[in-house]
Protein backbone atom coordinates (compact mmCIF):
# COMPACT_ATOMS: atom_id res chain seq x y z
CA UNK A 1 0.00 0.00 0.00
CA UNK A 2 1.41 3.39 -0.98
CA UNK A 3 0.93 6.60 0.93
CA UNK A 4 -1.56 9.02 -0.60
CA UNK A 5 0.57 11.86 -2.07
CA UNK A 6 -2.12 14.36 -1.06
CA UNK A 7 -1.10 13.87 2.58
CA UNK A 8 2.35 15.37 2.05
CA UNK A 9 0.87 18.09 -0.18
CA UNK A 10 -1.54 19.05 2.61
CA UNK A 11 1.17 18.92 5.29
CA UNK A 12 3.52 21.12 3.25
CA UNK A 13 0.73 23.57 2.43
CA UNK A 14 -0.20 23.80 6.13
CA UNK A 15 3.43 24.48 6.99
CA UNK A 16 3.69 27.19 4.30
CA UNK A 17 0.41 28.77 5.42
CA UNK A 18 1.56 28.87 9.03
CA UNK A 19 5.14 29.96 8.51
CA UNK A 20 5.30 31.85 5.22
CA UNK A 21 6.00 31.23 1.55
CA UNK A 22 9.72 30.55 2.00
CA UNK A 23 8.95 27.68 4.36
CA UNK A 24 8.18 25.38 1.41
CA UNK A 25 11.90 25.12 0.64
CA UNK A 26 12.64 24.06 4.19
CA UNK A 27 10.22 21.07 4.45
CA UNK A 28 12.98 18.45 4.13
CA UNK A 29 15.06 20.35 6.69
CA UNK A 30 12.32 20.40 9.34
CA UNK A 31 12.77 18.56 12.58
CA UNK A 32 11.46 15.03 11.89
CA UNK A 33 9.01 15.21 14.80
CA UNK A 34 7.39 18.38 13.37
CA UNK A 35 7.20 16.80 9.91
CA UNK A 36 5.58 13.71 11.44
CA UNK A 37 3.10 15.84 13.42
CA UNK A 38 2.08 17.85 10.34
CA UNK A 39 1.85 14.68 8.23
CA UNK A 40 -0.35 12.92 10.81
CA UNK A 41 -2.62 15.95 11.03
CA UNK A 42 -2.86 16.13 7.23
CA UNK A 43 -3.69 12.42 7.03
CA UNK A 44 -6.48 12.85 9.59
CA UNK A 45 -7.97 15.83 7.76
CA UNK A 46 -7.76 14.04 4.41
CA UNK A 47 -9.52 10.97 5.87
CA UNK A 48 -12.23 13.28 7.21
CA UNK A 49 -12.61 14.96 3.81
CA UNK A 50 -12.93 11.58 2.08
CA UNK A 51 -15.51 10.41 4.62
CA UNK A 52 -17.44 13.67 4.19
CA UNK A 53 -17.48 13.16 0.43
CA UNK A 54 -15.60 16.37 -0.41
CA UNK A 55 -12.43 14.59 -1.53
CA UNK A 56 -12.27 11.35 -3.49
CA UNK A 57 -10.81 8.14 -2.14
CA UNK A 58 -7.67 6.93 -3.89
CA UNK A 59 -9.28 3.50 -4.14
CA UNK A 60 -11.33 2.78 -7.27
CA UNK A 61 -14.95 2.22 -6.08
CA UNK A 62 -15.64 -0.42 -8.76
CA UNK A 63 -14.03 -1.60 -11.97
CA UNK A 64 -16.59 0.54 -13.83
CA UNK A 65 -15.17 3.78 -12.36
CA UNK A 66 -12.46 5.83 -14.06
CA UNK A 67 -10.46 8.53 -12.30
CA UNK A 68 -11.04 12.22 -13.07
CA UNK A 69 -8.26 14.78 -12.56
CA UNK A 70 -8.08 18.57 -12.59
CA UNK A 71 -4.74 20.25 -13.32
CA UNK A 72 -3.36 23.53 -11.98
CA UNK A 73 -5.08 25.44 -14.80
CA UNK A 74 -8.47 23.87 -14.08
CA UNK A 75 -8.47 21.59 -17.13
CA UNK A 76 -10.21 18.26 -16.63
CA UNK A 77 -8.78 14.87 -17.59
CA UNK A 78 -10.17 11.36 -17.43
CA UNK A 79 -8.21 8.21 -16.85
CA UNK A 80 -7.66 6.27 -20.09
CA UNK A 81 -7.15 2.63 -19.22
CA UNK A 82 -4.83 0.60 -21.41
CA UNK A 83 -3.46 -2.93 -21.49
CA UNK A 84 -0.82 -3.09 -20.26
CA UNK A 85 -1.63 -0.45 -17.66
CA UNK A 86 -0.25 3.05 -18.22
CA UNK A 87 -0.63 6.56 -16.82
CA UNK A 88 -2.57 7.83 -19.87
CA UNK A 89 -5.29 10.45 -19.49
CA UNK A 90 -7.59 12.10 -22.00
CA UNK A 91 -8.69 15.73 -21.83
CA UNK A 92 -12.38 16.08 -21.02
CA UNK A 93 -14.36 18.62 -23.01
CA UNK A 94 -17.97 19.74 -22.90
CA UNK A 95 -19.96 17.46 -25.21
CA UNK A 96 -23.44 18.91 -24.75
CA UNK A 97 -24.63 22.46 -25.01
CA UNK A 98 -27.91 21.70 -23.28
CA UNK A 99 -27.67 23.05 -19.76
CA UNK A 100 -29.70 21.51 -16.96
CA UNK A 101 -30.53 22.87 -13.53
CA UNK A 102 -28.37 21.44 -10.75
CA UNK A 103 -31.23 21.99 -8.31
CA UNK A 104 -33.62 20.07 -10.56
CA UNK A 105 -31.18 17.15 -10.74
CA UNK A 106 -30.86 17.25 -6.95
CA UNK A 107 -34.62 17.35 -6.45
CA UNK A 108 -35.56 14.81 -9.10
CA UNK A 109 -32.74 12.26 -8.84
CA UNK A 110 -31.07 12.98 -5.52
CA UNK A 111 -27.87 13.98 -7.34
CA UNK A 112 -25.00 15.26 -5.23
CA UNK A 113 -22.42 17.62 -6.69
CA UNK A 114 -18.91 18.31 -5.40
CA UNK A 115 -16.72 21.18 -6.52
CA UNK A 116 -13.40 19.61 -7.62
CA UNK A 117 -11.76 22.62 -9.24
CA UNK A 118 -12.19 25.39 -11.78
CA UNK A 119 -11.83 25.10 -15.56
CA UNK A 120 -11.21 27.85 -18.10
Amino acid sequence: MTTDPRIRQLAEARYRNGYGATAADAWDNLDPSLREYLTNEAAAWLRAAVEAGIAPSTERPTDDHDAVYVDEEGLLYGEYRTVPASDCVVRLVWASEQAVSMQELKDRYGAEFRLIGWSE
